[in-house]
């Protein structure tokens, strides 16, 4: 599946995309979940110590998360092909 991610506030956390605030991706999955764990944990491993997720299937509060203009806490959230997802950190931890 294919979604374009905006980075907002976590850019200086992922030198690899430094040069873009937005980019296209292709993932294997179909959930947030999903995306979230292939772009923190695989594409970028140094975003390891990030907090994505507290409880059980809910994004971390440091963590904003919006896809296609609506803000989402729960990373079984559906993702479709070209969905818009917006990732905020926040940098008070």
């Amino acid at each position: 599946m294919s979604v374009r991610i905006k980075f907002s506030g976590i850019l200086e956390l992922l030198p690899v995309f430094q040069d873009n605030k937005e980019i296209q991706i292709d993932f294997s999955g179909d959930t947030l979940k999903d995306l979230l764990n292939q772009l923190f944990l695989k594409i970028v491993p140094a975003c390891k110590k990030i907090a994505i997720f507290n409880d059980p299937g809910k994004i971390s509060s440091n963590l904003l998360v919006s896809v296609n203009g609506r803000i989402v806490s729960d990373s079984n959230q559906r993702l479709g092909e070209n969905d818009y997802i917006e990732l905020n950190l926040s940098s008070g931890g």
